[in-house]
């Protein structure tokens, strides 16, 4: 593909990209938002020091990946469809009313994936932290407007149809894009409903509770009539018995 050749020089004029080397065009498209969803998150917590200073190491990671479509990296090959996500709290209060994202391709120490990291005002990031221990948090949706790229063929294909983004190239590596988060929603764990007893091949109705008395007197009836047919035949046997004796007798 052509995103394979080598870039020798790049040139942005209006708002499109060339590149030496590369015939593709490419342009940022900020009306189609990046969407991002992430599951399995989990809480790392600690504190380093550096420069003299304390560094919050606090950090919530998951899994992500691109709801619709993949990242690439222009005159590099291959494209991520997952990447590894960290959520940081702000260290400033400077940004308090903006959730930040940067999403970037790392190549240092043999590493060669992609990557994002969203930084969240404190307020947001202890309340995502709050949920998540509390077991109400095990996945997560951003959406964020970047200025990453797009193929300038792409620009015009519909909203619901899934477009690779890219990252400009810058020196030998793929400079970082950049962008905030329009909406971070999460959600508790699905909960399994419960089993239902299966059904009988044929279910007898319960009765109502008028009926069960009726039934239940047609019963007491029943039994006296028998009591009575018994004792009728017990005087019948009893009767013959006699004749049999008297004609004996005679």
């Amino acid at each position: 593909m052509d995103e394979s050749h080598p870039a020798r020089g790049v040139t942005i004029a209006d708002g499109r990209m060339t590149l030496d080397g590369i015939p593709a065009a490419y342009v940022q498209d900020l009306s189609r938002p990046v969407a991002l969803q992430a599951e399995a998150l989990q809480f790392v917590g600690g504190f380093g020091s550096g420069g003299g200073r304390l560094e919050d190491k606090r950090r919530i990671e998951a899994e992500a990946r691109f709801v619709d479509g993949g990242l690439r990296r222009i005159g590099r090959e291959g494209t991520a469809t997952r990447l590894r996500l960290s959520l940081r709290p702000l260290a400033t209060a400077a940004e308090e009313a903006r959730l930040l994202l940067v999403i970037g391709w790392s190549e240092a120490q043999g590493e060669d994936r992609a990557f994002a990291e969203a930084f969240l005002p404190a307020a947001v990031f202890d309340t995502l932290k709050a949920d998540l221990l509390a077991g109400l948090a095990d996945g997560l949706v951003l959406r964020a407007t970047m200025d990453l790229w797009i193929r300038e063929a792409d620009r015009d294909r519909p909203a619901d149809r899934p477009v690779d983004r890219y990252l400009a190239p810058q020196g030998e590596a793929s400079a970082p894009a950049r962008g905030f988060v329009e909406t971070l929603e999460w959600r508790p764990p699905a909960r399994a409903e419960p089993a239902t007893p299966p059904a009988e091949a044929n279910p007898t109705p319960a009765p109502e509770p008028a009926a069960a008395e009726a039934d239940e007197g047609e019963n007491e009836e029943t039994v006296e009539a028998l009591g009575r047919i018994n004792w009728s035949l017990r005087q019948l046997l009893v009767l013959m018995a006699f004749l049999l004796i008297i004609l004996a007798i005679k």
